[in-house]
């Protein structure tokens, strides 16, 4: 069976080791998605505000918010989720007051059981199944809320236990309730036609190292589809390679013509090149250890991350059909 088209998905995971660009690829998707005439959402882990910060707007906190016209964001908290679950599922805030809050009980729920994990992907679920007559379910009639739900994840080892902990609670639980919601969970990110993983990485030598055992790990301990790669912050080609000899020899003659000045920036140059062999060395490696579509991200100045900007980058995510 053919992959679904990345835009076609109701979850894409943006995954990928800390300092990546994991937030910039999330907001770059959102963009492309509401270019192609879709509502798409941004769900940020842990408490962290990276899409308000990129679109210059106050924090959107755990109820959301809109950032550009058809892309929202919001903020996911364990404690929120959890709290969100339990009330949902239990009917009463004063029995969840009592219980749960209960200092003995509480952590063992979130640590023991990794309860906050599994509630903080379960979010994820109900954002996928809210419908936009304001239900949700299994089984939604109405047309949905979101067209795309990205899932700016946390760094490697936390994002790769947020996608563990449905089978981890299941093989703990055996039976019940709890057990129920995270099969239900786990069989959503098994599901190629809706849910699939997008890895983030940079173009040197320890991210590509890390994004390859990755790949590995999720294929070894997670049913989940994985997308494609995208390599974040390319540096660009300065000549076409098979003519870059011949144009550096041009140029450093007329830089002893013209003196120190031209010679700090054919000196810079050369940096540039150095930097776009190198990373196109990674890159060949990255492509020849896994079998995935590739998608380059040039390196872009900071300021330069606008709206604008961003769908920019999200049109190179075209390649990852």
């Amino acid at each position: 069976m053919s992959p679904t088209p990345l835009l076609d998905q109701r979850v894409v995971v943006v995954l990928g080791k800390g300092g990546v660009g994991k937030s910039v690829v999330s907001a770059a998707l959102g963009m492309r998605a509401v270019a192609a005439g879709k509502r798409a959402i941004v769900a940020e882990c842990g408490g962290a505000e990276s899409m308000a910060t990129l679109f210059d707007r106050p924090g959107v906190g755990y109820s959301g918010a809109e950032l550009s016209p058809g892309l929202h964001a919001l903020s996911i908290t364990p404690d929120q989720a959890v709290e969100e679950y339990l009330i949902r599922m239990l009917k009463f805030r004063l029995l969840y007051e009592v219980v749960f809050r209960n200092r003995y009980v509480e952590p063992f729920m979130n640590g023991v059981l990794g309860l906050s994990d599994l509630i903080s992907i379960g979010k994820v679920m109900d954002l996928e199944w809210s419908r936009a007559d304001g239900t949700h379910g299994p089984d939604p009639q109405g047309p949905p809320q979101y067209d795309l739900v990205i899932l700016d994840s946390p760094s490697t080892g936390h994002g790769l236990s947020l996608l563990r902990a449905p089978q981890t609670i299941m093989d703990i639980t055996r039976v019940g309730p709890l057990h129920n919601n995270a099969r239900m969970i786990r069989d959503l990110l098994a599901d190629r036609t809706r849910v699939s993983v997008l890895l983030v990485t940079l173009a040197e030598e320890m991210p590509i190292n890390e994004t390859i055992e990755l790949h590995a790990e999720l294929a070894e301990k997670v049913d989940i589809e994985i997308a494609g790669v995208v390599v974040n912050g390319v540096p660009p080609k300065i000549f076409a390679q098979d003519d870059a000899a011949q144009h550096w020899e041009e140029l450093q003659r007329l830089a002893e013509e013209l003196g120190p000045q031209a010679q700090r920036v054919i000196a810079d140059g050369q940096r540039g090149l150095r930097d776009r062999e190198r990373a196109e060395h990674h890159i060949a490696r990255l492509r020849e250890s896994i079998d995935l579509p590739v998608a380059e991200l040039p390196l872009l100045a900071r300021r330069d991350l606008d709206p604008q900007s961003l769908l920019d980058l999200g049109e190179h995510l075209r390649w990852l059909k």
